[in-house]
């Protein structure tokens, strides 16, 4: 099922929306794990604030908001990027975040079906054209900062 079908099939029921949003939080909390290990050398990275999260499908059945929590990424004591959780429920993808990278602006989608296994892209939105986000993809845009 992709978020399509999701959100134009039968209504949407409180467990079913609570899955996905308990799946977001893991994929978003595995994302950032993998990110971190990609860093380079000189860069850390570390919780940022939280931002909520409070959807129209969750605003539709009556769910409460949720906090998602933000990751930046320092090289040299300094907050050089930020990776903002933006959106779940979007058609044509399972959720997107933001990488916000000095002046550069890029969109980490996964292209994944629902609760399947994340497939994790990268865009530039000056170019949007996806790529695959492997370790290469992510220093290159580290490095726009």
């Amino acid at each position: 099922m992709d978020v399509l079908e999701e959100v134009t099939g039968d209504p949407l029921t409180p467990d079913h929306v609570e899955a996905r949003i308990a799946d977001w939080k893991r994929r978003i909390a595995d994302l950032y794990a993998m990110l971190t290990d990609w860093l380079p050398e000189g860069w850390t990275a570390r919780e940022g604030r939280t931002i909520p999260m409070f959807e129209q499908p969750m605003r539709e059945i009556g769910a409460r908001a949720h906090e998602l929590v933000t990751l930046d990424l320092i090289r040299d004591g300094r907050s050089m990027a930020m990776i903002v959780p933006e959106t779940l429920w979007i058609v044509g993808a399972n959720g997107r975040l933001a990488l916000w990278s000095g002046r550069s602006h890029y969109y980490i989608t996964d292209r994944a079906e629902i609760f399947e296994s994340p497939k994790w892209m990268i865009q530039s939105i000056m170019d949007r054209r996806d790529a695959p986000l492997d370790q290469a993809a992510f220093e290159s845009a580290l490095n726009s900062a």
